[in-house]
């Protein structure tokens, strides 16, 4: 085989010959080096079979001679010279941490001359066939097009036939589907007899191409067909007397006249919307929104009962139509009613209804003083189960426990103000409004668990926003004590594992996540947070099980499809990202951070254009260090630097403490007027980042951009100790490699900063932001770069 190919081959529309090296084909001639060359060969020796990576470095380069990066510069060699792409292959695949394979069948330039001179078939390419004639020329010369168009004609004509006499002649129900099952299971076998009866006529090699008679072409095509039905009707005879052809049963339709829709309605679903505000009050609408979560949340603890998420309930406005209940949020039942507040009268109106006709199968009001609030919540719980007793199974009649523990009234309230704040999208200032809230509650009642637990949460944001390593300490503190109160309590068990999440304790934050989930299974929370638990654990496949089973209890919660979105976007699938913050801002319209991660993900997927106005429009909302930092690194990219220091400079006054806008300020400076600034700019972001770390050493972002920032500092040896944990800690993750390609660059490693950068590729890095990096400028010019970049250029 080795031998033919040294001749020289076909791969498609090229022409290889592997003595001189040259590839010639619809564009200029290109010329690989013999490493390439010898690469292809062992490639086109064993056509679309993988070849391991070590199998090729032992034959190319010897046993311990070769490097993964050679080889990877040599396949982008190859790539060049075909004008191929790793995202869509046409000559050499590559199947990741595994290997490569060719995906063309070699065709010989001295085919042609052996089958002229009337030499024997070389018994290594006999089974190339397609290299003397080509696949679609002996298709045409089997007749397997002829047979397929009369195959396809005949059994039209059996089915129109079977339905339109079938019910006539009385013959039993079955009868016309057999006919199909047998039009449908003969097709491939009159396409199969049609190409292998050539070698029975012939008797000798598959070759042969002279033409057929008129007559033989006929006969041959015939029998194919009938050939076809006859043994498509004993297979579909067997096959119903042992398995059984399936028969309609007739249904009849039970809904009313009126109710023309296909929605599936679980017989066991409820929805609980926001109460009315009667009087008016802000403290009426938290009151009344607190009471109905609360609800919700005790509901979804009921076995058997499935429980609209308060992000959709809520989606509806307080005196919705039961048919908009019916259609938006497919339940059968529905709880509203109203709320107002008259001194310290309370009066709760509440009603359940059956959505599918409106009828009331509750209502009933709530008269009394501010301090039987939890009693109340209680009762109504109780009497929504209690009138569902009938249509819900016997499993979903055990008592409820409350979900939040009870205090004070007024202690309660602050305690749902806080939580309100927490619901909106995390910044300083939403979190130090939910921090004033949860101590307002502990004045009047320092033993709540619930605020304690709040304060634990909000501490932990404060964290992710600031990257002010104190407050670890103090949300600490805040969860023992919530915890030393009230063991069982959901917030709290959240509350330690997303703390523990952010430490780098995974173990830790996947046990409090899972007592969160033996609470209540379907706590959406724990869900998520055990998904972001498992993806730092590259435990991929169950991260997303997880982050899907949290949008399948509440499809309209924004958070889950965020966390969803930040998944995506950590591995590499900007596209998707994108569509999952679209779901975000569709959810909530005004929600900053939907749109700013909107935009990012946007940018990473090449499309600017979109991107520019969904950072704008997270800005116009409200102020975001991630937002301006984006827009800065989108100026950045585009070469605009004194915008994107501008933009930069906005994140960096919101955020002081933040490693990563320092440390894109930096990189915005480097290429500006401003040079001189740099070395203090990313001083500041090493000390930052290295603080970070000792927070959480596990954090493979940090980690990898301290690597960057030491780089930039001159601190290679530091950098490369920082790549190679950052490679241990997420070895899936494109940007450490895409890292470690620019830190090679800086090193003056051309070759092996290409292997990285492609690896990058190969993973999910985008390629028009690999086009637009000023620190490859170096790169820019060798073959494998515009090789890698080309495709991206034409779009």
């Amino acid at each position: 085989m080795r031998k033919r190919l040294l001749r020289g081959f076909y791969l498609g529309e090229y022409l290889i010959e592997p003595v001189t090296g040259k590839v010639s084909g619809p564009g200029p001639q290109q010329h690989l080096p013999s490493k390439a060359i010898e690469v292809l060969l062992c490639l086109a020796s064993d056509p679309r079979m993988m070849i391991s990576r070590e199998e090729l470095l032992k034959t190319v380069w010897g046993e311990g001679n070769g490097s993964h990066e050679a080889l990877s510069h040599v396949i982008g060699a190859l790539r060049h010279a075909f004008d191929d792409h790793p995202d869509d292959p046409k000559f050499v695949q590559t199947l990741p941490r595994r290997g490569y394979r060719l995906l063309q069948d070699p065709r010989f330039v001295d085919a042609d001359c052996d089958a002229s001179a009337g030499g024997a078939v070389d018994p290594e390419t006999s089974s190339t066939e397609g290299s003397n004639r080509g696949w679609f020329a002996e298709l045409t010369r089997r007749g397997v097009f002829e047979t397929g168009i009369a195959y396809l004609i005949v059994g039209w004509l059996l089915i129109q036939v079977a339905d339109v006499t079938f019910d006539n002649l009385g013959l039993p129900a079955w009868a016309p589907k057999f006919v199909t099952y047998l039009v449908i299971g003969g097709f491939p076998i009159a396409l199969l007899l049609s190409w292998f009866l050539d070698i029975s006529e012939s008797g000798t090699v598959i070759d042969d191409s002279g033409s057929r008679p008129a007559e033989k072409a006929f006969s041959k095509t015939y029998l194919s067909v009938v050939g076809a039905l006859v043994l498509a009707s004993i297979a579909v005879f067997v096959y119903d007397r042992f398995i059984g052809i399936p028969v309609e049963t007739p249904t009849y339709d039970l809904r009313s006249n009126d109710d023309t829709g296909e929605l599936v309605i679980d017989p066991n679903s409820i929805a609980v919307l926001p109460l009315m505000n009667i009087d008016g009050s802000e403290q009426t609408t938290i009151f009344a929104n607190g009471l109905m979560e609360d609800v919700i949340n005790r509901l979804a603890r009921i076995p058997g009962l499935r429980v609209a998420s308060r992000g959709d309930s809520f989606s509806l406005p307080a005196n919705a139509a039961s048919s908009d209940v019916r259609q938006r949020l497919r339940v059968n039942y529905y709880v509203e009613g109203s709320a107002r507040f008259a001194g310290d009268q309370l009066r709760v109106v509440i009603q359940l209804i059956e959505s599918e006709n409106g009828r009331h199968l509750l209502s009933r009001s709530f008269d009394s003083e501010r301090k039987d609030f939890f009693r109340i919540q209680d009762e109504i719980t109780k009497l929504i189960i209690a009138n569902l007793r009938v249509a819900l199974p016997e499993e979903t009649q055990s008592p409820v426990d409350s979900a939040v523990s009870a205090s004070n009234i007024d202690a309660y309230v602050l305690y749902r103000r806080g939580i309100e704040e927490l619901h909106k999208p995390a910044t300083v200032e939403s979190i130090d409004q939910a921090m004033d809230w949860f101590t307002q509650s502990l004045q009047l009642d320092p033993e709540y668990a619930a605020a304690h637990a709040g304060i634990c949460l909000a501490y932990s944001a404060g964290f992710k926003v600031t990257d002010d390593p104190t407050l670890i300490g103090k949300a600490e503190q805040a969860c023992a004590i919530a915890l030393s109160l009230t063991p069982n309590l959901i917030i709290v068990h959240n509350a330690l594992g997303d703390l523990y999440w952010e430490t780098g304790k995974n173990e830790e934050a996947e046990t409090s996540y899972q007592y969160a989930l033996a609470i209540n299974e379907n706590d959406a929370a724990a869900l998520t947070g055990l998904a972001a638990v498992y993806a730092s654990e590259q435990k991929l496949a169950e991260a997303e099980d997880s982050f899907k089973r949290a949008l399948a209890l509440q499809p309209g919660n924004w958070r889950s499809y965020d966390e969803l979105g930040w998944f995506l976007y950590q591995h590499g699938r900007y596209a998707e990202a994108a569509a999952t913050y679209q779901e975000v801002v569709s959810l909530d319209e005004r929600n900053m951070q939907g749109w700013g991660n909107l935009g990012t993900s946007l940018m990473l997927s090449g499309n600017f254009a979109a991107a520019a106005p969904a950072f704008k429009r997270s800005i116009e909302i409200e102020p975001q260090v991630d937002a301006y930092s984006n827009l800065g690194l989108m100026y950045y990219y585009l070469g605009q630097m004194e915008s994107a220091i501008a933009a930069i400079e906005n994140a960096v006054e919101l955020a002081p403490a933040d490693h990563l806008v320092w440390a894109n300020l930096g990189d915005a400076l480097y290429f500006s007027e401003q040079a001189q600034r740099v070395g203090e700019v990313f001083g500041r972001a090493e000390t930052l980042a290295e603080s970070s770390l000792s927070v959480n050493s596990k954090a493979a972002g940090t980690t990898i951009d301290l690597a960057w920032i030491k780089a930039m500092l001159g601190k290679m040896d530091a950098a490369k100790e920082l790549i190679d944990r950052a490679l241990e800690l997420a070895p899936n993750d494109p940007y450490v490699h895409y890292i470690h390609g620019l830190v090679l660059t800086r090193l003056g490693d051309r070759n092996a900063a290409m292997a990285k950068l492609e690896i990058a590729v190969e993973m999910g890095y985008p390629l028009v932001m690999l086009a637009a990096e000023p620190h490859l400028s170096d790169l820019k010019e060798l073959p494998q770069f515009l090789a890698l970049i080309k495709e991206d250029r034409a779009n």
